[in-house]
């Protein structure tokens, strides 16, 4: 069976586990906030449209291309600690270093707690193609359900990608079920262990004067700090 076929059984788990080995959940005594929104209460639209309006994303990045830092945030669509970050960390972030030019940042989702991990993580490869794999992950969020229910259905998914501004859900539809967002999924996960990330989320900040590595639902002035000790 292909990669492919492996994260699309769902035996991406056991796969990703081997490829991302240190990776583990820090989420104990986390919860992910009751059941995801059906498609017609898809939530999060308009308050990422707002947080991204004038902000250049590419595939899973927001920010200048030319930025001289990266944050790299490696996530599971899943994670109740990664959807906190998304409200506590990431607007400020956007507002800050992203917008201003010094910084940009780059989701890179995992898929180790569940078969929701791993829808998740497609669906947001899917609208990476589209460079709106940043927005779409934040809307996940906002629409996140409970680990391991099955609450990643196609028509909850699809509804956050109809939320998504900008994104053609018919294309991302195509593109979920395809090689590349598979393959994409895969890179995250290498990346991961190349990184020698050990929960989510972990922020890995590089630039000219070196990385640091963040973990955990932090405030966006933690994770800031660190993309100025780097610059």
């Amino acid at each position: 069976m292909s990669r492919k076929g492996w994260l699309i059984g769902g035996a991406v788990v056991v796969v990703i586990a081997v490829v991302v080995a240190l990776i583990v959940v820090s989420v104990s005594g986390g919860d992910s906030s009751g059941d995801a929104a059906s498609p017609s209460e898809t939530q999060g639209g308009a308050r990422v449209a707002a947080l991204v309006k004038g902000i250049p994303q590419a595939e899973f990045a927001i920010g200048n291309p030319g930025a001289p830092v990266t944050v790299r945030e490696f996530i599971d669509p899943q994670c109740p600690v990664c959807k906190a970050a998304s409200t506590k960390t990431i607007p400020g972030l956007i507002k800050g270093p992203i917008k201003d030019g010094t910084a940009r940042l780059i989701v890179e989702p995992l898929t180790f707690i569940g078969p929701d991990s791993s829808s998740g993580a497609l669906a947001i490869a899917a609208a990476a193609q589209q460079d709106k794999g940043f927005a779409y992950t934040e809307i996940l969020y906002a629409n996140q359900g409970q680990e391991n229910s099955g609450w990643a259905t196609e028509d909850v998914l699809a509804g956050i990608a109809k939320a998504t501004p900008g994104l053609n859900v018919e294309a991302w539809k195509t593109a979920k079920s395809g090689d590349a967002a598979a393959n994409a999924v895969f890179a995250s996960g290498d990346r991961g262990k190349a990184a020698g990330v050990s929960a989510t989320p972990t922020f890995v900040v590089k630039g000219p004067g070196g990385t640091k590595v963040i973990t955990g639902s932090v405030d966006s002035s933690e994770v800031i700090s660190a993309i100025e000790a780097v610059s």
